[in-house]
């Protein structure tokens, strides 16, 4: 009986302290920009989003999308101060993510879903022919958006991408989180302790080899992730990717939109051989930057050229039909793709 009483108290500890931290983190992250409520069949549903920089004639603006985990901070702590210079940039929470809201549609997961949320959100501010960057989970975002909407974009980045079905299964607790009534307890007990435990592992080996950068999970509002609503989210996106992956890469070689693709080639996170390499060999006219060295977080480590990749699809530039090798030290080597 007392063990009992031991155990109830502890959980409703917890739960108090879960909420509690919840509550801390949306205070000390708020919305950093604005918002839009989008139209399409997944409404209602509302985009938070960043908007930096001044549109000009010849350079297109440039729409970002973050990975799994994360929100829209993680591109305003690295590529949105590299751009807002040169174009109009635009970082997305991603729906059910930062401070988009998710809305009711179980199909939101989908990543071609996410885009046509995104794309209505964003042609409602005036938004046309954007660059559209995806890294990660949000590189299938944007090879989605290519592949269904090609004349409405100037070209796609695809960053350290989530691009097909792979080997292996995801983390135990998102198949937890999807359960009926264990996925609600363990959100609102476990969540956050767990995070609190897991969250500089999980940082430092998303950068591996790279170091994260000081006071990155600060930066980008980490604790936001550990909301119930967030966390609730981002594990339905990534339980559901690997399926949908093995339907949307059958249609890769039909992208007939400039792209290029940058992936570190010591990414530990998503392999570049399985994702990366694949969706180059797949699209013809497409550009492979390989980052020698690099993990999987290159918009940090290697902001400047991931940059610079952007900004040569936003002025309208043929990406190099071929593979693009950039080692630390500066070095480039370029080899042209072989006759197909």
């Amino acid at each position: 009986m007392v063990a009992l009483a031991l155990f109830v108290l502890l959980i409703a500890g917890l739960a108090v302290w879960s909420a509690i931290a919840a509550a801390r983190a949306a205070r000390a992250f708020p919305p950093e920009g604005e918002f839009v409520e989008t139209g399409t069949e997944f409404a209602p549903v509302r985009i938070h989003y960043v908007d930096r920089g001044t549109a000009r004639p010849g350079v297109a603006p440039v729409i970002l999308i973050h990975g799994a985990s994360g929100n829209l901070r993680d591109m305003t702590a690295s590529l949105v101060p590299a751009l807002e210079g040169h174009t109009r940039v635009i970082a997305i929470d991603r729906p059910g993510h930062g401070w988009s809201t998710r809305g009711p549609h179980p199909e939101i997961s989908d990543p071609i879903a996410q885009a046509r949320v995104i794309r209505d959100a964003m042609r409602q501010r005036g938004v046309e022919r954007p660059v559209v960057l995806g890294h990660s989970w949000g590189a299938a975002v944007a090879a989605s958006w290519a592949r269904h909407y090609p004349d409405e974009i100037s070209g796609v980045l695809l960053l350290s991408g989530a691009l097909y079905p792979w080997p292996g299964d995801i983390a135990w607790y998102h198949r937890v989180v999807g359960t009926p009534f264990f996925g609600g307890a363990f959100l609102r007990i476990l969540t956050v302790p767990g995070g609190s435990l897991l969250a500089a592992a999980g940082v430092k080996g998303n950068f591996h080899p790279d170091p994260a950068p000081e006071g990155y999970a600060e930066r980008i509002g980490l604790p936001l992730l550990f909301r119930p609503s967030h966390f609730r989210a981002n594990s339905a996106d990534t339980a559901g990717l690997k399926a949908r992956l093995a339907v949307q890469s059958l249609r890769y070689g039909e992208i007939a939109v400039p792209a290029i693709v940058v992936t570190g080639n010591a990414d530990y996170t998503v392999s570049p051989k399985i994702h990366s390499y694949a969706f180059h060999n797949a699209v013809a006219g497409s550009e492979l930057v390989k980052l020698k060295g690099a993990g999987h977080m290159p918009h940090h480590s290697r902001r400047a050229v991931v940059a610079d990749a952007v900004l040569r699809l936003a002025r309208g530039e043929t990406p190099f039909d071929g593979m693009v090798t950039i080692y630390a030290d500066g070095r480039v080597e370029r080899e042209a793709r072989a006759s197909r």
